[in-house]
């Protein structure tokens, strides 16, 4: 069986079988592998299935895996899997709440590092095999198996955060030009018809779908305007742009903890959060009313039924495709996806933070070097409530022009 017929959600989902109960402990436990999974790990060197010489071949093979895991990753796969003597009992949870003591974490950061863990491994299982162990380079100096392909865990990082696991269905609902506003040729009556005509925020729809489909090939992604979407029971629902152009999200507002206040067309729709004692933010003009920086808002809510929403906004359209870019941009965004991720874990959460314009370019920071504005997060739709507030970096700025009000009467 070649590794191109499997995949590594298969090998990943026999592996969090495995590591239940007594895990490796019991080295018998290898036989409840699916049965492709074990042929292939086996490679055909099995002479007898579920006899000791299955076992030992993949008891074998496994801990070679494991073996080229790197140091951080490697401890959470051994304790899952029963073969650390400290961390030594008879569930998976006990397991990783003895580590999340010995970390000083909590558990649910033993369990978020640990499904990471194993996908790298699961990674590992479906290349390492393919070489005879005996005619393997050895591990070099730092633990690492030369020529090894091994992932790309920013990779990773991004596709979880945003449930882009295979096979998922993404839907994209992005802000739609106001009729009066639309040019002739939007109009499916028009004979140089253009669909995308009347889609606002065209840049970061075109951003994501590019990101999306670069990290996650075998995802459903379709896209829509607000006023032709109906539930469709998506895993993922990104809502693109603010609520002065997309119905959408104006759906959602009574849920958030705040929101954009409402100006006529040419000028901005500053963010307003009542419960900071009315605070109110605005994007930043120069002198010569040159476009600065904008807000990026992004806000993410799980639904009961199952289905994560990422709402992507901002004051003008800068702020929209920096809130893309923040938690989608390669490395970068990784590290604040981990960022934010140690902050809340899986709780709803708004970010706000600053994105600029620099010649053209969209710069947004790295969350790692420059904690965002402010971050609400809450749990089972209890109210929102402050985790990190560095608004006063805004608010002292000496020109004022990111500030239109604070209004402590509202």
């Amino acid at each position: 069986m070649s590794s191109s017929s499997l995949s590594v959600d298969e090998v990943k989902h026999s592996l969090k079988r495995l590591r239940q109960g007594h895990g490796l402990a019991r080295p018998t436990a290898l036989l409840e592998l699916t049965d492709p999974v074990r042929a292939y790990l086996s490679k055909g060197a099995v002479r007898e299935p579920g006899s000791v010489e299955e076992v030992n071949r993949l008891v074998a093979v496994l801990r070679r895996a494991i073996e080229g895991l790197a140091d951080d990753e490697r401890l959470y796969v051994e304790v899952d899997f029963n073969l650390v003597a400290e961390h030594r009992y008879p569930t998976l949870t006990e397991r990783q709440e003895s580590l999340a003591r010995l970390l000083k974490c909590a558990a649910k950061t033993v369990r978020r590092h640990a499904d990471r863990a194993l996908d790298t491994l699961a990674y590992l299982l479906l290349s390492n095999t393919e070489v005879p162990a005996q005619s393997r380079t050895p591990p070099s100096g730092n633990g690492a198996v030369p020529n090894q392909a091994q992932p790309a865990h920013w990779e990773q990082d991004l596709r979880g955060f945003w449930g882009l696991s295979n096979g998922s269905r993404v839907d994209i609902v992005c802000s739609e030009i106001p009729e009066n506003e639309l040019p002739e040729y939007a109009s499916p009556t028009d004979r140089n018809y253009l669909r995308y005509a009347k889609f606002a925020d065209l840049d970061t729809l075109i951003y994501l779908r590019t990101r999306f489909a670069q990290l996650a090939p075998t995802v459903t992604i379709r896209d829509f305007a607000p006023s032709e979407y109906y539930d469709t029971q998506a895993d993922v629902l990104v809502v693109v742009g603010g609520p002065p152009w997309n119905a959408k999200y104006r759906e959602f507002l009574p849920q958030l903890p705040f929101y954009f206040e409402p100006h006529p067309l040419g000028e901005d729709d500053p963010m307003v959060v009542p419960d900071l004692g009315g605070l109110t933010l605005g994007p930043r003009w120069t002198q010569r009313h040159e476009l600065l920086e904008d807000l990026a808002v992004f806000t993410r809510l799980t639904l009961a039924q199952g289905t994560t929403v990422f709402l992507l906004g901002g004051c003008l359209t800068l702020g929209v495709l920096g809130s893309a870019r923040c938690l989608l941009e390669a490395e970068r965004g990784a590290r604040s996806v981990r960022y934010v991720t140690e902050q809340v874990d899986d709780a709803d959460f708004v970010l706000v933070t600053e994105a600029r314009r620099i010649g053209g370019i969209t710069d947004v920071t790295d969350l790692t070097m420059v904690n965002p504005l402010l971050l609400l997060a809450r749990r089972h739709n209890e109210p929102f409530a402050a985790v990190v507030d560095n608004s006063h970096r805004y608010l002292d700025d000496r020109t004022g022009r990111g500030i239109r009000r604070i209004d402590h009467a509202r």
